[in-house]
């Protein structure tokens, strides 16, 4: 079994991700191995920090993202309070779209809840409309479609009339997020809101499993809108 590496990147809380990485490594009956940002590798899973030795304290280090769309694996980005990193709250929170990144984002979220004994919870985030006359689209079918996609697994699934980037700030009881990687090589904008912005760690599902979870059941399609009622 590939090991969990932790990437020791001069982060001031190198001890948290560390913990956080055995902690994890120990549920799956994986080796812990650490290593520098431009280390050649193989891992089932890489964990590192948010900021680094060059990370300010209202963004992210250098590093991070280079590492998150670099390597071969899921990358998880330990962030956020002491609980969220010790894995208090007992919840795992997936962030879907609608879009072709939720399977996998949806698969990974379970099986993370599976191991680590937490709740699932599904959670959509649509911008309201910006006037009242405004056309407002139906988003229910997005929870729709992940309740298909996860195919009998509980989870508890939550639309909220927020961006998204306000609505990963407000995941305070959440012990980790799971998002895909968007739609760019160097990550989507959904992505890098909840590396800059949630309470809690972040993993970002690689690529390799978001073809893996191609193939998908027939599903609810989208609603055409409705006018918004305020």
């Amino acid at each position: 079994m590939e090991p969990v590496v932790v990437i020791a990147d001069g982060s001031p809380r190198i001890d948290d991700i560390v913990r956080w990485a055995t902690a994890h490594a120990a549920l799956v009956e994986a080796e812990v191995e650490v290593h520098g940002p431009g280390d050649d590798f193989q891992a089932q899973l890489v964990v590192l920090g948010h900021r680094g030795r060059s990370g300010s304290a209202l963004g992210l280090g250098g590093h991070v993202l280079p590492v998150v769309c670099g390597v071969d694996c899921d990358a998880v980005v330990v962030r956020g309070t002491q609980a969220a990193r010790r894995g208090l709250h007992g919840r795992v929170t997936a962030l879907v779209s609608g879009g072709p990144d939720d399977a996998a984002v949806l698969a990974r979220a379970a099986d993370f809840a599976s191991v680590h004994h937490a709740a699932l919870r599904v959670l959509h985030a649509a911008p309201p409309p910006l006037l009242r006359d405004d056309l407002d689209e139906d988003h229910s079918w997005v929870l729709e479609r992940s309740t298909a996609l996860l195919a009998g697994r509980p989870h508890t699934a939550v639309l909220v009339r927020r961006h998204p980037h306000e609505a990963i700030s407000r995941c305070s009881d959440s012990d980790l997020i799971v998002v895909g990687p968007g739609e760019t090589r160097t990550c989507g904008a959904v992505t890098r809101a909840a590396l800059h912005h949630a309470p809690c760690p972040v993993l970002v599902v690689h690529r390799s499993v978001q073809e893996e979870h191609r193939v998908v059941p027939t599903l609810p399609a989208p609603r055409r809108p409705v006018r918004a009622q305020v």
